[in-house]
């Protein structure tokens, strides 16, 4: 039994983090087959989803167990919960929802610390205090160690500040705020808030899928204005084999978001 426990602690790990749109609602297939049959092509160890609606624990485990993943936790099984899906025992696991919009789980699994988030999309102030509740949390269960960290994040990074000046980003969430009473994304109605993202890079985690289209010199990052990221502690970077968005026919068409792959090496 612990040789098998040491062989499995020193294999590579694949994550996949994916915002499935509102439970995969564009696959009608019977148990969501093409969504499937996709997920096995990745072949990952992990994987981190939001937007679980209409999920339950019961019919998570069913649709992990569909890709070869033994393991499934669900935050919660009413409106937008996030979930992980594993090939390997996820552990110490702690489901949040309060004072959080749509919920987050930490757990351990091969020996790394997961953070699954999906922060609020429509007021900047609650993302603030949601991102401190988590960094919060992180800090306490296991600060700064073999940490990763992914979700719907709904916040613009400030290495991305160029990208986002080039687009239509202010003037769409203006149009947005006259449109609708409850969305307050920007900061004053004016400016764009990258406070949640400062938040996380001041805690020391680093933004693996930035990180590595610096290092290898790819420019793998297309959107102007993304919110979907992974997030390592330090001491993973060296691990770090890739990180990167997934773009394909399938991506180009079963939801709003692009999925986030990432390999850690032995």
């Amino acid at each position: 039994m612990l040789a098998g426990i040491t062989a499995m602690a020193q294999s590579a790990m694949k994550v996949l983090s994916y915002n499935i749109l509102e439970g995969m609602k564009t696959d009608t297939t019977a148990g969501k087959q093409l969504f499937v049959a996709w997920v096995k092509d990745k072949n990952p160890d992990v994987v981190a989803l939001q937007e679980c609606n209409g999920f339950t624990q019961k019919t998570l485990e069913e649709l992990a167990a569909s890709w070869g993943h033994s393991y499934a936790v669900i935050v919660k099984e009413s409106g937008y919960p996030v979930g992980i899906t594993s090939r390997y025992p996820i552990v110490d696991i702690r489901k949040v929802n309060e004072n959080m919009t749509h919920g987050f789980i930490t757990a351990s699994i091969n020996g790394y610390n997961f953070c699954v988030l999906h922060l609020n999309p429509h007021k900047y102030l609650k993302r603030r205090n949601e991102i401190a509740q988590i960094l919060q949390t992180l800090a306490l269960h296991d600060p700064h160690r073999k940490w990763l960290m992914m979700g719907d994040f709904n916040s613009l990074s400030p290495i991305d500040s160029a990208r986002v000046s080039k687009s239509n980003f202010v003037q769409r969430q203006q149009e947005a705020e006259r449109k609708f009473t409850y969305v307050a994304n920007l900061v004053n109605g004016q400016t764009v808030d990258y406070e949640v993202q400062q938040h996380i890079r001041d805690a020391g985690f680093m933004d693996a899928g930035y990180t590595w289209d610096q290092q290898h010199g790819k420019n793998n990052i297309r959107s102007n204005t993304r919110i979907d990221y992974i997030y390592l502690s330090k001491d993973l970077l060296k691990k770090m084999q890739y990180c990167k968005f997934i773009y394909d026919d399938f991506t180009a068409k079963y939801s709003d978001h692009k999925p986030v792959i990432l390999e850690l090496k032995n």
